[in-house]
């Protein structure tokens, strides 16, 4: 097979090995086969040379650049999870190979790559040349800022990301960010109103929470519950007291729950409130609304929100019946293991 003929063939297998969607759960981390497959594809790309990595990278399309994106990010958990730096190198040399420079999270995963080699005991000036060779000129000149930022890094939080431990080892929850923006000042210059990144800093362990919360409810067979990622606690769910867009909260968590056997989905935010919140008055005032109820002890609370469904057809039953769950929900709370957590 000719070295051209290879390179449509690494496109072909990379095509045809999407993720599925649990892959990108990073708090019940598990592993998947599509890994090393995924790893195998980039060894080889990387290993024929720097002409085949840019001849293979301009042919792909989103979807394949999705692949490459999420091998990479799984492979930075991995490698934090494995202590490896042959992990941490694969998961640069995925980010290299994305064909746009936007396809690649520079202020989160890849920073928290350069993080945990560094947190290895990995030279970041070795590992930038490395990357340097396999990466396009301009996706080089992004990863040179990133690697002199790390001086300035000394938290994986300032990586937008956060180490939480539960029942499934070493996890990541990635925080969110807003960027305001971008408008026109009082001279005429652009400017921007800045970023605002919600905070996530619980005293307790919610990634443990809505770890049990969620493998209960898959074990009750009635609902298949998504990916655990950061969120808010909307202020329209509390009707009218709690005032703003958002409820305070040291931190938020939440996952879909998907009916089994019918059309209907409920969302879970596993939330823990600050010091000064009614944790009894919030979990009332949530039961008040349509469509939602609430369990809570004496910091943490567990909403539970049906999803609007928004087909028009008179014959679908949108309701859910929220008494199993919480009664799932209760036990949870009671468990130890979801008790007082130190951030890593």
């Amino acid at each position: 097979m000719s070295v051209d003929a290879s390179v449509g063939e690494w496109r072909s297998q990379l095509a045809a090995h999407p993720y599925e969607i649990d892959a990108t759960e990073f708090v019940r981390f598990r592993v998947d086969a599509n890994d090393d497959l995924v790893a195998g594809i980039v060894r080889a790309v990387t290993a024929a040379g720097a002409h085949r990595c840019a001849e293979f990278r301009d042919g792909l399309g989103a979807t394949e650049a999705d692949t490459l994106r999420l091998f990479a990010m799984r492979r930075t958990l991995q490698a934090r999870r494995q202590a490896s730096l042959g992990l941490v190198s694969e998961a640069m040399n995925g980010f290299a190979l994305l064909p746009r420079l936007n396809d690649v999270p520079w202020d989160s995963w890849f920073k928290a790559a350069l993080f945990v080699a560094r947190y290895l005991g990995g030279d970041l000036d070795a590992l930038g040349e490395r990357f340097a060779e396999v990466a396009n000129s301009m996706a080089m000149r992004r990863g040179e800022v990133a690697i002199e930022s790390m001086s300035r890094v000394d938290d994986l939080a300032q990586c937008q990301l956060v180490q939480v431990t539960t029942n499934y080892g070493t996890g990541f929850v990635e925080i969110l960010v807003y960027r305001s923006a971008p408008t026109i000042g009082l001279f005429g210059a652009p400017s921007s109103l800045g970023v605002n990144q919600v905070e996530y800093h619980p005293t307790t362990n919610l990634a443990q929470l809505a770890a049990s919360l969620a493998d209960a409810l898959d074990a009750s067979g009635t609902v298949v519950t998504g990916s655990i990622g950061q969120d808010q606690l909307a202020a329209t769910s509390f009707s009218l007291i709690v005032s703003g867009s958002y409820l305070a909260t040291a931190g938020c968590l939440s996952f879909i729950a998907d009916d089994a056997e019918r059309d209907v989905s409920f969302s879970v935010f596993v939330a823990e409130l600050l010091d000064d919140t009614d944790a009894e008055a919030l979990a009332s005032a949530a039961a008040d609304v349509k469509g939602q109820a609430a369990v809570f002890d004496s910091r943490r609370l567990i909403l539970l929100c049906t999803q609007p469904n928004f087909d028009e057809r008179d014959d679908i039953d949108d309701d859910v019946d929220f008494h199993d769950v919480g009664v799932l929900a209760r036990a949870a709370l009671l468990d130890p293991a979801t008790g007082s957590w130190i951030p890593h």
